[in-house]
Order: C-alpha cells, then structure tokens, then sequence
C-alpha cells in the first residue's frame, strides 16, 4: 500500500533508502601527517613544511613527522629560557622525546587532545625551538539522540536508555530530570514517582558536544482496565495485551487501523481495504525464555504506523512508530515487556 493506495512496493526501494542514508551520513575528516625539518635550513633550526616555520598547525588526531636533515639534534618537549644559548636552562616536560639523532632519522607522533606543544633541541636549546599548535578536530560533533524501553514506564519499573547518537561520540551524560545522573552510554534508571521528567543526553566527541532531550511519563503503575477487543484492538496474548495501530498518510489524514484476530497471541490490521493486509502483529509469552513479553511486527505499507501496546496486568507500555514514506521495518523486540509474570 503506498500512501493509501494499493501498489507493490519497488523492490530496490531497501537499496535505495540505504544509498541515501549513505550519501547523505556527515564525511568524517581524514587524519593527516605534516613533516618537521630538522636542521635542513639554517643548521639550529626546525622549518615546518607547511607554513616554512618552526610552528606547526594540526588538529586532534593528526601526526607530525621531524625528519633529521642534519645532526645531532633531538625534538624534545618542553620550554627554554629565551634569548639564551647553549648553556641556557631548558625544562623537558615529559611528553615526548626522539633523542639525540643525526641525519635521515625521523620521528613521528600523533596528538590526540587541544593545545600548545612547545619543543626544543636538546644540544642547542634556546637557540632550536619549535612548537605544534593542535586545534579541535575537523570533523562534525556528533548529533544526539536516544531510545528508551518501556516508552511508557510505570513507577519502580527499570527503565532501559539506548544511545543512538551519530558522529561516533567518545563521552556521555545523563540526566535523568529527577536528581540523577549517569556518564555511560547505555544506563538503566528506575523512576521512584510518578509524573513527567525530561531526560537529557550530552553526547561528546573530540569536534564538540550536542544534546538531545525526551519528556517521559512515568505513571503510577498497577493493572489498568481489561482488554477488550473491539473493531480497532487486538487483546493478545491471551488478552493481556491491548495493540492498536494508527496510520497517517501525506495528506495529514489519519485513522486506525481495522483489528482482525488470527490466534491467542495473534492478529492483523487493514487500513483502507479489508481485502489488504497491512500489519501483522504478535505479542509472545516468552518468560521462560529471558523474562519478558516479546512484541513482533511486520507490515505491507509505507506510510506512518504508530503501534501501540499497552501490558494491562501492570500499567507498561510500547510505542513503535514507523516513519512515513518509508517501508515498514520489522519489529523484533525481545525484551519489551519485563513485566513477568
């Protein structure tokens, strides 16, 4: 079905959503190399290739590469005294040092944090000095986001946070919107009161930092009404189980979806045809297996699906939303309901 019209699906449509994903995914910057001469030009000097001085300009995670043009020097890091010579007092840092080498020896090493990096020669010291400048890295900072399980939790209920951040972030921070924190990237946090908290992620990379936030709505838990299976809900799992399933179409015209049962723990909706299926749904007693109810999905339709399932023995619930114009995914949640038994 294809914005409420019956068509068989392209069947180069999963190839072509992944090229677009693909061409449209943010190009991360190569790491680069820059070379240091080592007393090529002038006998006491280190010339970058770059900007034909001794400074050296690079971003986090590139290498620089000294090349020994002459001898002996060493590219040891730290700071001088100014104006000296010689016999100057000259302090070594610790970060890093070649030692003392002569001609067509190379030395290289990568940086991997912001700052200023001052070095200097070992044997001529003030008179040989150099420094790399290393700027932020290149790339784009990463783009936040996040999922969480159950959508709909109830008090006491752990609730499972995913991180679905973009960008390849090195560093994340939580904040539950309740007074608690965490700094991994896929914590589990339980509620203690009922009632809505907005929950923030910071995701960060060596490029910067960017956050995204989620009001979740914690309710006070407990069965709630029995399900009653009606012309647009399903009662599966031997009717534990209330799903429904709303559709939109581009036209912002909306309407659920008609219920059909097929077994106890079974059944399929049809939107705009009854004679077109356009979901199957089934929710699975699988508490000898992990623990938990599974939900599985599959649908014959591109436009938005919104799935909703609601364990009525404890209050818990699921949201699946399938976006419009795309092809509907599969679900194959095996841990959506800890709720056992």
């Amino acid at each position: 079905m294809r914005n409420g019209t019956p068509e068989r699906l392209p069947q180069r449509l999963a190839l072509a959503t992944l090229i677009a994903a693909l061409a449209a995914a943010p190009s991360l910057a190569r790491a680069a190399t820059f070379v240091v001469n080592v007393g090529g030009s002038g006998y006491t000097t280190f010339v970058d290739q770059a900007s034909g001085t001794n400074t050296t300009t690079i971003h986090v995670g590139d290498t620089v590469q000294w090349n020994w043009a002459s001898g002996p020097h060493s590219v040891t890091s730290g700071t001088c005294e100014p104006g000296g010579g010689y016999g100057s007092a000259c302090t070594a840092d610790g970060v890093w040092d070649s030692g003392v080498q002569n001609a067509n020896f190379s030395y290289s090493r990568t940086f991997n944090q912001q700052g200023n990096f001052p070095y200097y020669c070992g044997i001529h010291r003030s008179m040989m000095l150099g420094v790399v400048i290393v700027q932020a890295a290149s790339g784009s900072g990463p783009t936040s986001a996040f999922r969480l399980q159950p959508t709909g939790p109830v008090v006491g209920t752990m609730v499972h946070f995913t991180d679905t951040s973009t960008g390849s972030p090195t560093s994340w921070s939580w904040d539950f919107g309740d007074g608690h924190v965490a700094n991994v990237a896929n914590p589990s946090h339980f509620f203690a009161a009922a009632g809505s908290y907005t929950v923030t992620l910071t995701a960060t990379n060596a490029s910067g930092s960017n956050s995204a936030s989620k009001t979740v709505v914690v309710a006070a838990g407990g069965p709630t009404a029995p399900c009653r299976a009606d012309a647009e809900t399903l009662c599966l799992s031997n009717g534990r189980f209330q799903v429904t399933a709303q559709w939109e179409k581009p036209d912002s015209s909306t309407g659920f979806g008609k219920a059909m049962p097929l077994t106890s723990d079974s059944g399929y909706f049809w939107f705009f045809d009854p004679a077109n299926i356009e979901m199957v749904a089934k929710v699975l007693n699988a508490c000898g297996v992990n623990g938990n109810f599974w939900v599985f999905g599959a649908g014959l339709t591109n436009v938005k699906v919104t799935v909703d399932a609601l364990d009525t023995a404890t209050g818990v619930s699921e949201q699946y939303v399938n976006p419009l114009n795309v092809a509907f995914g599969p679900i194959q949640d095996t841990a959506a309901f800890p709720t056992c038994p």
